[in-house]
């Protein structure tokens, strides 16, 4: 349902890189979960992770999901974290110990509000972190934004760097040539992490994980 690009900066770098996407509007959330495995031999590791975008209302677009940014030493990353990414639902990295601990989360969307920043976590002080709140959506037209690359909904969306979505068009989502995403427009969903259009029924597209490692 959504193009899948590659981070070229990363791969030009010999760096691992594996990217999750919550894609089954219908599943409930166990079923969106996801394993990943450290590599071996890796020193760095970079997370980011896109909370889900919110459904239009019927008047206002959907709001854009949080982004949470985490960069850090190897050492202090688990060998094995689960990822849970989908439609509607909070973006989290967890390690299941004696309990399953939540490392990092990108908030989702509340429906026509973006997704409000998450305070730092288990994982934040061993590296550096960042959270940034997502667009609220809009009832006539969405300019892009000056603090997020992902748009809220609307009744059309400029997003950053040039790029939009007119009316009636779902929205986008890509990772190159630079990565940004835009929200759907009246009746139509919104690209990963961004805003569906104003319709009730216009869903906002699914959170995602990118973790790359070198």
């Amino acid at each position: 349902m959504f193009v899948r690009q590659n981070q070229q900066q990363f791969r030009n770098s010999n760096a691992d890189v594996q990217i999750f996407y919550g894609d089954t509007p219908s599943a409930t959330a166990y079923r969106y979960k996801k394993t990943w495995n450290k590599p071996p031999g890796v020193s760095h590791v970079y997370m980011m992770l896109i909370g889900a975008g919110g459904s239009g209302d019927g008047t206002t677009g959907g709001g854009s999901g949080a982004v949470t940014v985490w960069y850090g030493a190897a050492q202090n990353v688990p060998d094995v974290l689960e990822i849970l990414a989908g439609f509607a639902i909070n973006t989290t990295v967890s390690y299941r110990g004696s309990s399953l601990i939540l490392l990092l989360q990108a908030n989702a969307a509340n429906t026509i509000t973006g997704g409000p920043t998450t305070a730092a976590g288990v994982l934040a002080a061993s590296g550096f972190y960042q959270s940034i709140a997502g667009q609220s959506g809009e009832t006539g037209s969405v300019s892009a934004s000056a603090t997020t690359f992902l748009s809220g909904g609307g009744s059309g969306v400029t997003a950053n760097y040039g790029y939009g979505t007119l009316s009636g068009q779902d929205g986008i989502f890509m990772l190159q040539p630079i990565i940004v995403g835009a929200g759907g427009t009246n009746l139509q969903k919104g690209g990963i992490g961004c805003g569906g259009g104003t319709a009730s029924f216009a869903s906002g597209g699914p959170g995602m994980v990118l973790i790359a490692s070198w």
